[in-house]
């Protein structure tokens, strides 16, 4: 069953960051965008949200080729944001073999299912402070 909509159209909220010739790209198919350029300090908010968005495309993405795509989406987004913040890939390469040093990479396969953590211990209060990601168990 097809439904009119007032003029025929359809409006669809979006409050997101496109690639650059996105805007075009959709006005030149027919579709009205209503747009603006962001400042800077919401445009690396922006940024910062857009890579918890690519994120979890990756995450969603069950297709070979178009995780490739995805991979690649989220990529271009932390290369833009680290560029925007002024952090160069040497910076960043640096950090990242630091960690690896310190906590090793994600070879070994191993997933957590929980932690038991004495009251006393210091360490306790890192999953304290993060009831979101770390929720108690009883």
């Amino acid at each position: 069953m097809n439904e009119i909509y007032e003029n025929d159209t359809m409006k669809f909220k979006t409050n997101i960051l496109v690639r650059d010739k996105m805007v075009e790209k959709m006005e030149s198919d027919g579709i009205l965008v209503d747009y603006k350029k962001l400042t800077q300090e919401d445009y690396i908010k922006a940024l910062r949200k857009k890579v918890v968005e690519e994120a979890q495309e990756v995450a969603d993405e069950g297709d070979y080729e178009k995780l490739i795509y995805e991979l690649a989406d989220l990529r271009e987004v932390v290369q833009t944001l680290a560029h925007e913040l002024g952090i160069t890939e040497s910076e960043i390469s640096e950090a990242q073999n630091k960690k690896r040093e310190k906590s090793g990479g994600f070879k070994e396969k191993h997933f957590t299912n929980f932690v038991e953590i004495e009251n006393d211990n210091p360490v306790i209060e890192y999953y304290l402070a993060r009831p979101n990601k770390y929720p108690r168990m009883a």
